[in-house]
């Protein structure tokens, strides 16, 4: 029986210290709400549950208050991130989804038709992308859960992809503004003209 959108495990890479943008990216104002907050409606109206996983207390209370499961650490490695939303995240989890929390433009349909394209075939990974350019988020197979939990680095986890040779689908989003980050006050000042 094909597993639902909500049996994929939807992890929210918020544990960046913004470092670049000189203050906490995800909590500026994008449109009247925080960049976070885009993130995790868009990942909510395609039908997942996200889960935030932040270093950031600040991150924590807003996403407490939204009503939005989040958990916090301390780990400074992109690896302690996906660790410790996976170890939060039930065991049977039919896949994992890393989704940065910095990347407010990604549109629910484009996320819906990532998770049908590895819910139609769950042993291979898929990623969302724009022409041939690769880009986020990227959606891993239960079977790579113990590799992600033993992974350490902080590459994300395309070792892991490598590694177990697990092949990956590229679903097309519909603008290549979709994949957009904010990671200087220059790409927020691009994703506000965009929105």
């Amino acid at each position: 029986m094909r597993a639902s959108i909500q049996a994929i495990g939807c992890i929210v890479m918020a544990s960046g210290l913004s470092a670049r943008y000189g203050r906490n990216k995800l909590l500026e104002e994008l449109g009247g709400r925080p960049v976070i907050v885009h993130t995790v409606e868009h990942l909510a109206a395609a039908g997942l549950v996200p889960l935030v996983v932040t270093r950031s207390d600040a991150v924590s209370a807003l996403m407490n208050r939204t009503g939005v499961a989040c958990v916090v650490h301390d780990g400074p490695l992109k690896s302690d991130t996906m660790r410790v939303g996976i170890e939060a995240l039930s065991p049977d989890a039919a896949g994992f989804l890393f989704m940065p929390a910095d990347q407010p433009l990604t549109l629910p349909d484009s996320l819906r038709r990532l998770a049908a394209q590895f819910l139609g075939n769950p042993t291979r990974a898929a990623r969302l992308g724009h022409g041939d350019t690769p880009g986020s988020p990227v959606l891993f197979p239960a079977a790579c859960r113990n590799a992600l939990l033993a992974y350490r680095g902080d590459r994300g986890g395309a070792d892991v992809l490598k590694s177990q040779r697990i092949p990956c689908d590229i679903v097309q989003v519909s603008h290549p503004w979709e994949l957009w980050d904010v990671d200087t006050p220059e790409g927020m000042e691009r994703v506000r003209n965009a929105l």
